[in-house]
Parts: structure tokens; C-alpha cells; sequence
């Protein structure tokens, strides 16, 4: 169930009309559980085992890890146990732990939800690469390859609770009481399956607070929905088969076809992602929550650092914050030097590649990205000595910075290594693999696209629909959704990120 079918807009109508007709803040919490197991049994119903396990084991780590460091015998908690009729799980779970216990717990936690993702998702990956190695060196060794389905947004439910053991070890969050809070937490369907990555400490908060249907933005839901569902059914969806009809043979095209396929696929990577997260915050706030914005219009950053500060800002921040924070932590501060920092940003961004894929170009592309930004740092505190160099920097700022990630691009949409450096070739110095061409009047088309971003960047399309009455509001809405549906893709595509 994707968010551009029409059995979503049933199932959303369903949940949302039950949700605000239930009197009880806690009845519709538990309406919106049942709802969003549902949602994800869509996909394939064995996979909500593996959704309650990394749920289970993450709310009892949780409960393990806030435990006082205050010392009481295990005598005494056997007395308190015993004092009751029935077992005193509450004076269980308050006994304290050492720190080396606590360290154990948050281990449990690592291996547990990492071993998971690790199995489904990077299993035949080490096992191909480590049977190519051995048998490079002459050891010609096989390993059985496990037909293994790839389990619905496990790469971004499985860091969402990661981080909520993360910030209890770290005392930066109190642990929930409530198994079906914690639930629900994990599994809100509108961002279950391909986030915004939300941490504990923003939803949390929020499941504490009964809803008024008051309070419901109704038309900045509708319209961001809307917009979520252009970028996604009308753009991404329609640059898809070109897109797929370059990469599936790159060598037989012209360097001017690459051009195109290149920036188009950018183009519907950025529409499929964002106008799913734009989708998601619209459907969360429909029900009176909130998600975190995911997407700040990163083509129009200013250098490769501000882009990954506006692109999939959810895994970024998370990544930064438990990963990057802690590598430079390791070293005390007069110690952290140049290379130190740029090892760690290394670091950072090859995880960030093999986060989206288990494949060697995954691991290029985050590896690549890594230099440039290590290069761009270089060459900002460089330029940062020479004023007279500043006005050039901020000219060419933009379009080096989006040429610079369309140029890595091909080693994300490639199906392999292989076909990755061909079309690196092709689109970097201006050779043709072949001497067909696409639909070459396609391009045009990035002209008005070009238009429509940088008038959304400015703000133009986000206060005109608020100042108007309701009745010309619903009109509008209304033309839009029709004018939408004549726009969009015959066949639906399905979202890109779903496969990581």
C-alpha cells in the first residue's frame, strides 16, 4: 500500500473518520496501533513478527537501562516479591544496575536490532564479496545464497529504536511505562515504511497529549499532500521508465542522453523521497501529530555541507548525533585534528552508503561524498582567507553543488559497480557509449520544474490558499486534485527508498 493509491485514501478516510469519532485519548491510540499493523501487513504479514521483536527487545532495554544506581541486595527484592500475592514486577524491574550492566543492556540492544537488519538485509552481500575475495586470492570458495525478501522500512524502524535505547543509555530520555505507547511509537504508519526517522524524544511527548480536531491545520495538510503527491505520482513516476530505460543500458547511448537520464533520475529521487515525506507529515497531522521535516530544498544549497544539512535530514542528524558526536568525543578537544575530523566524516558518510544498499556501489557513493566534503572544507577555509574570492564562491556555489551530486548520482541509481563507472564516463567527459538518444525534448521540461522549485524556495505558494474563504479553498483544492490526476503516471511506481 503506497500513498498514491486510491486504497490508501479508503484506508486513511477509515482511520481518520474512526479516530476523531472515539472520545477517549486512549481508545484512539489504540485505534491507530490496530490501524498501523495493519498498514504494514499490507506488505507482507510475517514481517509484523519481526516489527514486535525489535519493539519487545527495545522497550525492555529501556526499562533495564533507567534503572537508580542506588545499591539494594537481592534479598531485598525477593522480600518485596514476596510480600505480594503475585510477583512484583515492578520491584523486579527497579532494581539497579551496575554500569557494566547497563553497558550489556545497550549491547543487547546493538546486536539484537543490528543482527537483524544485518541478516536481512546485508547477509548475501558479505557473503558475495567474501567468496569473490577468497577466491581472488586463489581460495575458490562458495557460500549458499539465501533467497531473503527484504522486510518494509527495516533500515528506518530499526534506527528509530536504536536511538531511543541510545538516548536512555545516554540519560537524554526517560524510559516509557507504557508497552503500547512505545508501540505505537514504532510503528505509526505514516512514516513506518520510509520514515522521517523519528526519535522517542519528539513522538514521545506527543502520546501524552489528547488531540482536538480544533487544533488540525487542515488546509496546510491538504495542500503539503497535494504537493507530496505532484512531486511523487506526476514528476518522479513519469522520468521513471526513461530513467530506466538509460541505466538498464547505459552503453548505448550518447553523452547528451546521459545528461538527461542523470539529472532526471536526481529529479525523481528527490520527488519519490520527498514527496513521500511530505505525504507522511501531511497524514501525521491530519491526526493531530507531528513529524519532523525531512527535505529543505537541498538544490538550493549553497555547498556540499549545507546539503546534507537539507537532504534526509532525519538519518543525517541520527547519523551525526550517534555516530559522528562519538567518534570525536573519542579524543579530547585540543586533540581533534584535521585528519581526525575528516577520518570521522569518512567514516560518517561510507555508513550513510551502506545504510541505503547492501552493494559495493552504495559504499562508493557514500565514500565519494565523504572526499568531496572533506575537499569542499578544505577549499572553504582556503577561499575564507581571500575575501576578494568570497563573491565567486557564493556564485557558483549552487550549481557546483548540484552538479556535484548529480556527477555521484550514477553510482546510486546503478543496478552495479560496473554500470556505475560507464555512466561516470559518459556524463564526465562528454563521451558517448553508443549512438542512440532518448527522448531528448524531455529536457524541456526541467525548465518549468526549475521554475516551480525556486518560487516554492521562495515562498510563493504558501500563503495565498490560507487568506482565501472556505468555499473558494474547497474549489481550488478541488481543480488541483483533478488537474493532478490528468498529470499523473499511468503506472504507479512504487517509492524508491521502500527497497531500503
Amino acid at each position: 500500500m503506497i500513498f498514491t493509491e486510491f486504497r490508501f485514501v479508503f484506508f486513511f478516510l477509515v482511520v481518520f473518520c474512526v479516530y476523531w469519532a472515539l472520545q477517549k485519548h486512549n481508545h484512539r491510540k489504540w485505534w491507530l496501533l490496530v490501524c498501523s499493523y495493519i498498514f504494514y501487513s499490507a506488505w507482507d504479514w510475517r514481517f509484523l513478527f519481526l516489527l514486535l521483536l525489535s519493539t519487545v527487545i527495545d522497550y525492555f532495554v529501556g526499562l533495564m537501562l533507567s534503572r537508580s544506581q542506588i545499591e539494594v541486595t537481592k534479598t531485598e527484592v525477593l522480600q518485596k516479591a514476596e510480600n505480594s500475592s503475585f510477583l512484583d514486577w515492578n520491584a523486579l524491574l527497579n532494581k539497579p544496575q551496575t554500569p557494566q550492566q547497563r553497558k550489556a543492556w545497550l549491547i543487547l540492544s546493538l546486536v539484537a536490532n543490528l543482527g537483524i537488519l544485518g541478516f536481512f538485509k546485508y547477509y548475501n552481500f558479505f557473503t558475495d564479496s567474501a567468496a569473490n575475495l577468497l577466491a581472488f586470492l586463489g581460495l575458490p570458495i562458495s557460500f549458499n545464497t539465501l533467497n531473503i525478501i527484504l522486510p518494509a522500512g527495516i533500515s528506518f524502524y530499526t534506527f528509530q529504536t536504536l536511538s531511543y535505547s541510545l538516548d536512555i543509555y545516554l540519560g537524554k530520555l526517560k524510559p516509557v511505562r507504557n508497552f503500547w505507547d512505545f508501540s505505537l511509537f514504532v510503528t505509526f504508519f505514516p512514516q513506518l515504511v520510509a520514515g522521517p526517522i523519528v526519535r522517542a524524544s519528539t513522538f514521545l511527548p506527543q502520546l501524552l497529549t489528547p488531540k482536538n480536531l480544533s487544533d488540525v491545520d487542515f488546509r496546510g495538510a491538504f495542500m503539503l499532500f497535494l504537493v507530496g503527491y505532484f512531486k511523487k505520482a506526476c514528476i518522479s513516476d513519469n522520468l521513471s521508465p526513461l530513467v530506466e530505460q538509460y541505466f538498464s543500458n547505459p552503453e548505448n547511448y550518447t553523452f547528451v542522453s546521459c545528461w538527461i537520464a542523470v539529472i532526471s533520475f536526481v529529479i525523481q529521487v528527490y520527488c519519490d523521497f520527498s514527496g513521500y515525506s511530505d505525504m507522511a507529515i501531511a497524514s501525521a497531522g491530519l491526526l493531530g501529530y507531528k513529524l519532523p521535516l525531512n527535505f529543505n530544498f537541498p538544490f538550493f544549497a549553497s555547498n556540499m555541507t549545507d546539503f546534507w544539512q537539507r537532504w534526509h535530514i532525519t538519518l543525517y542528524s541520527w547519523l551525526r548525533d550517534y555516530v559522528y558526536v562519538p567518534l570525536m568525543r573519542r579524543r579530547p578537544k585540543a586533540e581533534r585534528t584535521e585528519l581526525f575530523k575528516y577520518r570521522n566524516l569518512l567514516i560518517l558518510m561510507l555508513l550513510s552508503g551502506f545504510w541505503h544498499g547492501a552493494a559495493w556501489h552504495f559504499v562508493f557513493w557514500g565514500g565519494l561524498h565523504g572526499i568531496i566534503l572533506v575537499l569542499q572544507k578544505q577549499w572553504s577555509s582556503w577561499v575564507a582567507r581571500y575575501k576578494a574570492l568570497l563573491p565567486l564562491r557564493n556564485l557558483l556555489g549552487i550549481p557546483l553543488t548540484f552538479y556535484c551530486f548529480s556527477a555521484l548520482a550514477p553510482f546510486f541509481g546503478s543496478r552495479d559497480l560496473i554500470t556505475a563507472l560507464k555512466i561516470e564516463k559518459s556524463f564526465l567527459f562528454f563521451t558517448s557509449l553508443g549512438s542512440q538518444n532518448l527522448n531528448l525534448q524531455i529536457a524541456w521540461i526541467f525548465v518549468p520544474l526549475t521554475i516551480l522549485h525556486w518560487a516554492a524556495y521562495k515562498g510563493w505558494f504558501t500563503q495565498w490558499w490560507r487568506k482565501i474563504p472556505s468555499w473558494s479553498f474547497a474549489i481550488v483544492f478541488g481543480v488541483l486534485v483533478s488537474g493532478l490526476f490528468r498529470l499523473a503516471a499511468i503506472n504507479p511506481q512504487p517509492f524508491v527508498y521502500f527497497q531500503f
